[in-house]
């Protein structure tokens, strides 16, 4: 009997042994991928730098308020689903849940708050308010009166856009290179007055 007890227990000891590496292979996955991107977008900068022409991230970020009448037309609706991560499009959206128009009774509101702070408080920095890409309201926006974009550092930009009608924001805007394609990770948005 002993035997069978003993074979039992170096067989769980060794699925549990497994089982960390696997965590622990895992982590280090997910890390490298990201530094992998950060490369990426490293490489991809200083080769561009060096040849003379301008940061290809930072030419996306025009781009995306380009159209074939305007270099300051705001993106169609609903854009977050098309220049976000899906991470950070996901973050918006609870966000909009939880802070802007509501069904939440009062005492489900505060239970809610406290899963949407646990789940992306270690990822985004938490502002309890409604959050929209560029601080764009919930209708068409058109034309801008002013848009600049100017590089912070690495992967990191600076928007400010005047939608008119005393309407200014100041935008920090995390670019990342996801998939082959560039998109936003984040979005930090400052009303002016």
């Amino acid at each position: 009997m002993s035997k069978i007890y003993l074979a039992l227990y170096l067989l769980l000891f060794f699925l549990g042994s497994c089982n960390q590496k696997n965590k622990e292979d895992n982590n280090k996955m997910i890390q490298n991928t990201e530094q992998q991107t950060i490369d990426s977008l490293s490489i991809q900068n200083k080769n561009v730098s060096q040849s003379g022409q301008k940061d290809a991230a930072e030419e996306w970020l025009k781009n995306i308020f380009k159209t074939k009448d305007s270099d300051q037309f705001f993106p169609e609706y609903n854009v977050e689903e098309k220049l976000c991560t899906k991470r950070f499009q996901e973050f918006i959206s609870e966000s909009g849940e939880l802070y802007g128009p509501s069904n939440l009774t009062d005492a489900e509101f505060p239970v809610a708050e406290k899963e949407y702070k646990a789940k992306w408080s270690k990822i985004y920095p938490i502002e309890e308010r409604e959050m929209w890409l560029f601080g764009r309201g919930n209708g068409d926006v058109g034309e801008l009166k002013e848009l600049k974009i100017s590089k912070n550092k690495q992967g990191i930009y600076d928007v400010f856009i005047d939608y008119g009608n005393g309407v200014k924001t100041q935008n920090e805007v995390v670019v990342v290179f996801e998939n082959g394609n560039y998109k936003i990770d984040y979005c930090k948005t400052q009303f002016l007055n």
